[in-house]
C-alpha cells in the first residue's frame, strides 16, 4: 500500500463512507415517505437474519459499547490497564465479546443464505445484505486476529486509534497516527467504514427508516398543534384589520331564492301597438282588453 492510497483510506475514506451512509438513509427516507407499510413488511425478515436471538443482540450491543468506551475514554482505559491483571481481564473480555459477535455474524450469514419466501425476496436487498455481512465478517475476523497476534490492543489502541478518531471528529484528520500500524489494523478500520457505507441499502436499515417516519409523524402533529393558536390569532388580529367586514359596502345585492321572471318584450312594432291598445282599453271604465 503506497502513501497516496494509505492517505486516502485514513483521511478521506471515513468521511466518504459516513457521507454515503447518511445520504443513503435520507434518500431512502424520502423515497419511502408514502410506502411506510411496505417498509414495515421488511422488518420480520431483517430481524430474523441480522438480530436472531437475544444473545446475538447482546453480543452486538456489547461489541458496540466496548468500541465506544475505548474511543471515548482512552485515558480511563490506559489508567485501568496499568495493573497487569486489569489488562488481562480487559483483553479476555474483549476477545470473548469479539468471538460472540463473529459467531452471530456467521449465523446471520447462514440465515441469509437460506431460501427466503416469495414476498421477502429481493435481488437488490439480498446483494446489499451479502456485501454488508461480508464487510462485517472481515472486520470482526481482522480484529480477532489482531488481538491474537498483536496483543494488548486495548493499551496501544488508546494512543493510536483513539486520537486518530478524535482528529476525524474535529475535522482535522491526522493519518500519520495510524499509518504505521500493521495491515490487519488498517483492514479492520477500512471494512468497518465500508459496512457503514453499505448499511442504507440493507434490510437492516428498515429499522431506522421506520423509526424516522414515526418521529417525523410525531413532530408533524406537534407542529400542527402548536400552529393552531398562531393561526387563530392571525384570524382575529391581522386578518380582521386587513379585511374589516363591518366596513365593507356590498354593491351587488344577494340573489333571491328563485330566478326573477322578466317579461318578454314584443319584437315587432305591430305587437307593441297591440299591447299598448289593450292596456289603454283596460284603463277605461267598463273597458275590457281582448
Amino acid at each position: 500500500m503506497n502513501d497516496h492510497s494509505g492517505t486516502f483510506l485514513l483521511r478521506s475514506w471515513p468521511y466518504l463512507s459516513v457521507t454515503l451512509g447518511a445520504a443513503g438513509l435520507i434518500l431512502r427516507l424520502l423515497l419511502t415517505s408514502d410506502r411506510v407499510p411496505a417498509v414495515k413488511r421488511v422488518l420480520p425478515q431483517a430481524k430474523r437474519v441480522f438480530l436472531g436471538s437475544r444473545w446475538s443482540i447482546a453480543a452486538w450491543a456489547l461489541l458496540a459499547a466496548a468500541h465506544a468506551g475505548a474511543l471515548l475514554f482512552p485515558r480511563a482505559v490506559l489508567a485501568w490497564t496499568r495493573t497487569p491483571w486489569h489488562l488481562y481481564v480487559l483483553e479476555a473480555a474483549g476477545f470473548a465479546i469479539g468471538v460472540a459477535a463473529a459467531a452471530a455474524c456467521v449465523l446471520s450469514a447462514w440465515r441469509h443464505m437460506q431460501r427466503p419466501t416469495r414476498d421477502a425476496w429481493s435481488l437488490l436487498a439480498d446483494f446489499a445484505d451479502s456485501i454488508f455481512l461480508s464487510f462485517l465478517f472481515i472486520a470482526l475476523a481482522s480484529g480477532l486476529v489482531t488481538a491474537c497476534v498483536l496483543r494488548w490492543a486495548s493499551a496501544w489502541a488508546s494512543v493510536t486509534v483513539a486520537p486518530w478518531a478524535a482528529s476525524l471528529v474535529h475535522g482535522r484528520p491526522e493519518p500519520a497516527i495510524v499509518a504505521q500500524l500493521p495491515f490487519l489494523v488498517r483492514l479492520h478500520l477500512f471494512t468497518a467504514f465500508a459496512a457503514v457505507a453499505v448499511f442504507p441499502m440493507t434490510r437492516l436499515a428498515a429499522f431506522p427508516i421506520v423509526w424516522a417516519h414515526r418521529g417525523l409523524g410525531v413532530a408533524q402533529r406537534a407542529l400542527a398543534a402548536a400552529a393552531r393558536p398562531a393561526a387563530a390569532w392571525l384570524r382575529r388580529g391581522a386578518v380582521s384589520k386587513l379585511w374589516p367586514d363591518a366596513e365593507v359596502r356590498w354593491v351587488v345585492k344577494a340573489a333571491v331564492d328563485g330566478p326573477r321572471q322578466v317579461p318578454a318584450k314584443p319584437s315587432t312594432w305591430w305587437q307593441r301597438m297591440g299591447r299598448d291598445g289593450r292596456a289603454a282599453a283596460a284603463k277605461q271604465p267598463g273597458g275590457k282588453a281582448v
